[in-house]
């Protein structure tokens, strides 16, 4: 039945009133432990006053027997005197009545230590015992100060002072007796009683101990255990929802703030499982319309590919189909020039320019066909060693006219010694060719393009160099993509021998080579007067191993 209404109480209440509920508990199991302790030392000390007081007093009556002794000598050697000697006898006196007022100031502090009442009269009526004692000793003073001198008669003053004495010992005795054995009992009930306090104190913080474990288990299992259990069920519910199991689920208990957290925390996971399903059936429509768009991408890449191959395959035609005739053009040319007999000045004239505008539009012819195949990957190399130095040489022959005619001059730095390396080399001419005919584009007049072949650890390293505007940095990037086309200053408007920066990579890369850029841009006005500028083109070749 109690445990049914800690229950509903439990249940009832709210979780700040649970928790001030415990707190209160335990301040008041505290408070009463420490009234209880301040209470037994408040005991504890009364108790050894009494006892320390009982053990002055019962001092001061040993010392006050002593005394007493000391006074009884000086009353025998005044009996062996003619005279007494009163002064003598005064002083001892005098000792005797000053420890009978320090035990009246015992007596009155032991009587101030018991409250009023039967225990406080009974400690008084020591202070009549003690009074009594100092009467009689008053009269065996007054006595012997009384006695008879020697001359009159010795006799009678040793038999007047001897019944003085036995009197005063007779009563004085049993009194002072009393009076120390009222003392040890004083002193032996004291410790007593601080025995059966400290048996009751003993006693008192074992059961206290036992009720405050006993108060503090039915405070956990009634109040605070309910609370941790839910506690924990809360974070463990919040450690699986973060996991992905969104179908857990708490159970709320009570009406306090805790059950409210319960309860918001499973609408909480309501709604992320709410929008879990949202998420899934989102994800399902955005994996069909993915789904379709590969789909449709895959045709559309495979429309790209068939008319990328047939973009080729026409290049790689119309290449061949144009090769024939141009050939033909050029040999009736060269043949008719070759015979000018029967032709005029004007004649000659047109057959020059029809031989010029067709092996122009032959390099043109090869060059488009040179690039089907290299996209194509069709481009066949006919590696054998050569010495790189002729092989550039050859280059800068080929380009020596179209440099000429934009006034620009090709001069080459050859290797003193022969740099052998594996490579085809009209492939390799051809690239060469294409970076002194770009390099031709972009210079101004007057101005020199500068071709070096060295070696390094392992490579053979070919370098040419312009004077012209350079490549601006955004665009050094783009100089070997496939159809890009600069627009840096100072280009030629005139068409180019080379086969493409892009080709020119292809070759490099198929000899197992580098090709690097760098390039320095500068104003018109700083460039005609002399500052440095242009643009360098390295490509680096694998030496053959001697």
């Amino acid at each position: 039945m109690v445990k049914l209404i800690l229950r509903r109480l439990a249940r009832g209440m709210n979780l700040r009133a649970k928790v001030l509920g415990i707190l209160a508990g335990g301040t008041v199991f505290v408070m009463i432990a420490v009234s209880v302790l301040v209470l037994v030392a408040r005991q504890s000390d009364h108790l050894l006053e009494r006892a320390s007081t009982a053990q002055r007093h019962l001092e001061l009556l040993i010392l006050l027997s002593g005394r007493i002794s000391d006074y009884g000598l000086v009353v025998l050697e005044a009996v062996q005197q003619p005279r007494v000697d009163k002064q003598k006898l005064s002083a001892g006196k005098a000792r005797v009545d000053d420890l009978f007022l320090s035990i009246d100031r015992i007596i009155s502090e032991q009587v101030a230590l018991f409250p009023a009442g039967d225990d406080q009269s009974a400690v008084a009526t020591k202070s009549l015992l003690n009074a009594r004692m100092k009467a009689r000793f008053s009269t065996l003073h007054r006595q012997v100060n009384n006695s008879p001198d020697v001359g009159e008669d010795p006799g009678a003053r040793a038999d007047h002072v001897r019944s003085a004495m036995n009197a005063f010992g007779v009563h004085f005795v049993p009194q002072l007796a009393q009076a120390v054995e009222d003392q040890r009992k004083e002193a032996k009930d004291a410790q007593g009683s601080m025995s059966e306090l400290r048996r009751r104190a003993t006693v008192f913080a074992i059961v206290w101990a036992l009720a405050a474990m006993l108060g503090s288990g039915l405070l956990y299992w009634f109040a605070g255990r309910p609370i941790l259990s839910r506690i924990s069920q809360t974070v463990e519910g919040a450690t699986e929802i973060s996991s992905g199991q969104l179908t857990r689920r708490l159970q709320p208990q009570g009406h306090d703030e805790l059950t409210l957290l319960m309860m918001k925390f499973n609408r909480m996971a309501d709604s992320f499982s709410r929008r879990e399903s949202k998420l899934l059936a989102m994800q399902t429509d955005l994996q069909d319309t993915i789904s379709e768009r590969t789909s449709d991408l895959s045709a559309a890449n495979d429309r790209l590919e068939d008319i990328d191959t047939n973009r080729r395959r026409f290049f790689s035609d119309v290449s061949h189909e144009l090769r024939t005739p141009l050939t033909v053009i050029i040999g009736e040319a060269e043949v008719s020039l070759r015979n000018p007999k029967g032709l005029d000045a004007s004649s000659k004239s047109s057959l020059k320019t029809i031989l010029n505008r067709a092996k122009s539009l032959k390099r043109r012819v090869d060059d488009l066909l040179r690039v089907a195949r290299s996209e194509s990957g069709k481009l066949d190399l006919d590696l054998v060693q050569r010495n790189l130095n002729e092989v550039i040489e050859d280059a800068v022959e080929d380009t020596r006219q179209f440099a000429g005619n934009h006034q620009v001059q090709v001069s080459f730095g050859a290797s003193p010694d022969p740099v052998t390396v594996r490579c085809d080399s009209e492939w390799l001419r051809q690239a060469v060719s294409g970076l002194i005919a770009n390099a031709v584009k972009y210079s101004p007049a007057d101005s020199k393009i500068s071709i070096f072949l060295g070696t390094g650890s392992k490579t053979a390293e070919i370098t040419v160099a312009d004077q012209g505007h350079g490549i601006p940095e955004d665009e050094l990037a783009k100089v070997f993509d496939r159809f890009y086309k600069g627009g840096g200053a100072g280009a030629s408007s005139s068409g180019g021998f080379g086969i493409g920066l892009s080709l020119i990579k292809w070759v490099v890369e198929a000899h197992d080579g580098t090709i690097a850029v760098d390039s320095q841009t500068l104003p018109d006005h700083e460039t005609k007067r002399g500052t440095k500028s242009g643009t360098t083109f390295l490509i680096k070749l694998p030496l053959v191993a001697t």
